[in-house]
């Protein structure tokens, strides 16, 4: 289970035992302002700051940024996925990443 403090702090957990993998990580030095949750996808994590930056994190026992995506524009949704795709809002746009 990954946690996403609203500062860019990031926490592991075991699901069945509670038992702490990981703690009181910084995503990105920068990277301060979230309010979306958290997604996970094929072994990967991905954490959607406020600024629009998509960090994606290696899902496992060892905390590890693989990227970074930015759309630089404010995003405060949640993303949805819908149908294949994840649909991104952000201050004035509305993003679809999918396949075609």
């Amino acid at each position: 289970m990954y946690v996403l403090y609203d500062r860019g702090i990031s926490s592991c957990f075991e699901a069945k035992t509670g038992k702490e993998v990981y703690s009181g990580v910084r995503i990105a030095a920068g990277a301060s302002a979230f309010t979306c949750s958290p997604w996970a996808n094929n072994g990967k994590v991905f954490c959607l700051s406020e600024d629009g930056d998509t960090f994606v994190i290696q899902a496992g026992p060892e905390f590890k940024v693989l990227g970074c995506n930015k759309l630089q524009e404010m995003c405060l949704a949640t993303p949805a996925a819908a149908g294949g795709s994840l649909l991104i809002c952000t201050l004035s746009r509305l993003y679809r990443i999918g396949d075609q």
